[in-house]
């Protein structure tokens, strides 16, 4: 193998690196305004002023997720997690219509130490809202947040966590929520608040307990089920419901007022059984669903009376965010693309358009490329994936042979069709890529996710390396690439099959160790996907690692609260350890002060500079009948090819 073509690392990971990277969306019809999140800032545009972004910029990157509310024109509520709790802060905005869109000063309202909030919906018009705060003895405190004036004032409490809620009427007095009982599940209960508010003053710790008012149960399907509402229309006292009663969580309708009972819309036939909720339109009737099938996401309208879901609304091929908001006859919501970083976009129900709100875009030397989608078979079904050609050009390893497999974290989580700047890196340096949603993913229905109930590191681990065997039967040498339970899965690959390299986010060691130092919620999906799992078990990978053979970027935040990184520098020393391997050979990056995720552009520079310059450093693996079977494509032809590229 030649030399890689020359390149510039470092300008090709701060092109990157200053891609947008807009999260945490919130949008006011009333106002016109859609306001979200990106690195260290809060932006904003107005309808009224399209193209001109508003920004209160923060002295570091927020961290996620981070809730935003529009409260008005001059004012943004925001509640960000802090390494105790939750922060509360109003953004004071400076809308000088000269500006290029406003600036504006941040204040804190209150810093609070929980393990666990909620901000509940905003009464419209209202300059306050509700913010249901649990305490480290599991009850639930509920304050009163006065956006303008700065005050956290007490509006009583509640015997168990709350995870959300919605207004049953428009006077604020009675709230549906969602409370926790003893097994950790939800039901959804009715809280009239009457006239029991306190007075204006801080949260402090020894406060008695005061309950709001009267407490009612609303809905629970089983004692055992998590049950949530989602939704409600105080005009005609309809809401929506969904429960995991049936395996996954079904949306059920009800109007309490009217009739007892909940009905409940039947499974839907591909994909995920049942769509999320996401708003009412104004006919009374039709409730709005985002619904993922494989790696596609779509929004479908159901009617509450029939029960029917029509077909997916004609949108471009990417993907759809939260939340989904309805302005007049417009639908209101983030979209992105493989190509496409995330924006706010609407579809006009009457004319059937699809529209961008107007943003400035990427220059044409931030061309990005995009992606089909695909199906591979596996031991749970078919299996779904994006595939990512490499971008056109010379890029430094085009024809190199080389090919990147990418699996996600979670596991019960999904490749998506939106932008992922790790795969547009891979593309530059001319690497064609193949994103697997492998077994236990979301977007294929319950039993595809259940699938790796017990059988975590057996069925994922076969369905992983039958890709790599197709690829290598195509000629293709493969780069195993993965983040947090997908960066185990990629070197528990690797100690089965032959890869040229591994590039592991946030591994963990093993089930064992990971049981014990994970975070709590971590040992919980432990307890799932764990089978009867021993220390000497394929999912061990200090003892499985010394199979593997290959070069390894192994790289961890120090302050991961979720998996800490002594997992991975666990690793990195059993792999040094292995027999002709050394320090060239596995490369471990400590990310100082980061978390399970990265945050900001410097550290995503950091980042993709390493990567590029790992899998740059990788040897030649092919014979020259490989090179010449690789020359003819064969990548693209693949087993199942569902869609065609979107331009």
């Amino acid at each position: 193998m030649t030399d890689p073509r020359p390149f510039d690392v470092d300008a090709l990971a701060a092109g990157l690196a200053a891609l947008p990277d807009r999260r945490d969306f919130a949008f006011s019809p009333e106002l016109g305004r859609v306001a979200w999140v990106d690195e260290a800032a809060v932006e904003w545009i107005d309808d009224a002023a399209p193209g001109r972004i508003g920004r209160v910029v923060f002295p570091e990157p927020l961290p996620a997720p981070v809730q935003l509310e529009i409260v008005a024109p001059d004012l943004i509520g925001l509640c960000r997690p802090t390494a105790a709790g939750l922060e509360v802060m109003a953004l004071d905005l400076d809308l000088d219509p000269n500006a290029a869109g406003g600036t504006g000063s941040a204040r804190t309202v209150a810093d609070l130490a929980t393990p666990q909030t909620c901000l509940l919906p905003r009464l419209p018009g209202a300059d306050t809202q509700l913010l249901a705060v649990v305490g480290f003895d599991d009850t639930t405190t509920v304050w009163r947040v006065g956006w303008r004036d700065g005050t956290m004032t007490e509006a009583g409490r509640l015997p168990a966590p709350v995870n959300g809620g919605v207004w049953l009427d428009e006077t604020g007095d009675r709230l549906a929520v969602n409370l926790e009982g003893e097994s950790g599940r939800s039901s959804v209960y009715v809280v009239d608040f009457g006239a029991a508010l306190g007075g204006s003053r801080r949260p402090c710790r020894g406060d008695t307990p005061r309950p709001p008012g009267t407490i009612s149960r609303l809905f629970e399907a089983s004692p055992d089920s998590e049950d949530r509402i989602l939704l409600a229309d105080p005009s005609t006292g309809r809401v929506v419901v969904t429960t995991d009663a049936f395996g996954y969580p079904a949306v059920g309708m009800a109007q309490p007022s009217a009739a007892p009972g909940v009905r409940f819309v039947e499974a839907l036939e591909e994909g995920d059984e049942a769509g999320e909720p996401c708003a009412l339109l104004p006919d009374g009737r039709t409730v709005v669903l985002r619904h993922e099938n494989g790696v596609e996401s779509h929004l479908r309208l159901a009617d509450s009376e029939t029960l029917q879901v029509a077909g997916p609304i004609p949108l471009p091929a990417g993907d759809v965010g939260t939340p989904v908001v309805v302005d007049g006859r417009r639908l209101r919501f983030p979209f992105s693309a493989p190509d496409e970083p995330w924006r706010p976009a609407s579809f006009d129900l009457r004319t059937g358009a699809f529209a961008f709100d107007p943003l400035p875009r990427p220059s044409p030397a931030e061309e990005l490329v995009t992606a089909r989608v695909a199906s591979f078979p596996s031991g749970a079904g078919p299996m779904p994936a994006l595939v990512y050609p490499s971008a056109p050009g010379d890029g430094p390893l085009s024809g190199s042979g080389l090919a990147v497999v990418a699996l996600h974290g979670g596991p019960i989580a999904r490749y998506g069709p939106g932008l992922v700047p790790e795969f547009q890196l891979f593309a530059r340096l001319g690497l064609p890529t193949v994103a697997l949603n492998y077994p236990g993913s979301t977007g294929s229905g319950h039993e595809y996710t259940r699938s790796l109930f017990g059988r975590a590191g057996s069925i994922d681990v076969e369905a992983v390396a039958s890709v790599v065997d197709g690829l290598a039967a195509e000629g293709r040498r493969v780069i195993l690439y993965g983040e947090s339970y997908g960066a185990f899965l990629a070197l528990s690959v690797a100690a089965v099959r032959p890869c040229a390299g591994v590039i592991a986010w946030a591994p963990f060691a093993s089930f064992e160790s990971l049981g014990r130092s994970g975070s709590p919620e971590v040992r919980d999906l432990l307890a799932l996907l764990d089978g009867g799992n021993q220390p000497g078990s394929g999912r061990n990978l200090l003892t499985a690692c010394r199979t593997l053979r290959g070069k390894v970027l192994i790289s961890h935040g120090t302050a991961d609260m979720r998996i800490p990184a002594a997992e991975s520098r666990a690793l990195a020393r059993a792999l040094r350890g292995r027999d002709g391997a050394g320090e060239h050979d596995v490369h471990f990056v400590a990310m100082d002060g980061q978390g399970h995720d990265l945050s900001g552009r410097p550290v995503l520079q950091h980042w993709y500079r390493e990567i590029a310059t790992f899998v740059v450093s990788l040897p030649e693996s092919r014979t020259p009948a490989q090179r010449v079977h690789q020359a003819a494509g064969a990548l693209s032809r693949r087993p199942r090819e569902d869609q065609p590229e979107r331009r």
